[in-house]
């Protein structure tokens, strides 16, 4: 089991669970039970809850996966210094390959680190970058969904001047806190999903790929798995082989 005994992180991960829990909670008794439609209630609720329970269980798999920690102080088989780096880290002993970093919340050096993520508890590296990708695109598309259902039917009956702010039909404290966590959660996790996808494929250290492969084509694979299917959005199916000993073993 890897985990990362660090504070901040600790706070930040339970904070990113309690929010999610919270905007279910909130989306249920404050918008879609009141509004007294069982089938309308029923599809929207069992879609949010099942975008927010992939969601939550990418970021338990991101938290709860090693990264791609070198190990300390052992030079790999076959290995070399990657040119321009020294053969070893001076902080942990790893000898580190092109793209590895030492993270000094983790106190390990990363296989291909990104960043060290304070909202997962962990660093975003080589083996668990495939569910911090669908950790970002779950909450984000989770968000949206809330975002719509509170925007379009408001925004329908502001057209047809149906609106009337003196008429307490919702409690307006609750959906006001519903509002900002989903425009929040969809704003930071569509960035950091634009930002990873973009990394990805643009990730120069890929080898090429097969004759006639794009090399973000590759890219791709390397981070999802090595063939299209449906463990490509799955938080539960783990890396293929290829990408988690092949590609490491390249390296």
């Amino acid at each position: 089991m890897w985990f990362v005994p660090d504070a901040l992180g600790i706070v930040c991960a339970s904070a990113t669970w309690a929010l999610t829990l919270s905007e279910g909670a909130l989306l249920l008794s404050a918008w879609l039970l009141p509004a007294r439609r069982p089938a309308y209630s029923a599809v929207h609720g069992s879609l949010f809850h099942l975008l927010a329970f992939l969601a939550l269980a990418s970021h338990a798999r991101t938290m709860l996966t090693d990264p791609g920690a070198l190990p300390v102080g052992v030079l790999p088989t076959g290995a070399a210094p990657a040119p321009g780096l020294a053969a070893r880290c001076p902080l942990c002993g790893a000898a580190r390959p092109p793209g590895a970093h030492h993270c000094s919340v983790c106190g390990r050096c990363i296989r291909k680190a990104h960043h060290h993520c304070p909202w997962v508890n962990n660093c975003v590296g080589e083996d668990n970058r495939k569910f911090f990708v669908l950790f970002t695109l779950y909450t984000a598309l989770a968000a949206l969904h809330a975002l719509l259902l509170l925007a379009v039917p408001a925004l329908c009956a502001y057209a047809r001047g149906e609106w009337d702010l003196q008429t307490p039909v919702r409690p307006r404290a609750s959906l006001f806190f519903l509002f900002v966590v989903a425009l929040s959660g969809f704003l930071f996790a569509g960035l950091m999903f634009t930002i990873q996808m973009h990394s990805i494929l643009t990730d120069p250290q890929t080898p090429p790929g097969e004759p006639g492969q794009a090399s973000v084509w590759t890219n791709l694979k390397a981070v999802l798995g090595p063939r299209p299917s449906a463990a490509w959005i799955s938080p539960f199916a783990s890396m293929g082989p290829r990408a988690a000993s092949g590609l490491q073993a390249e390296v």
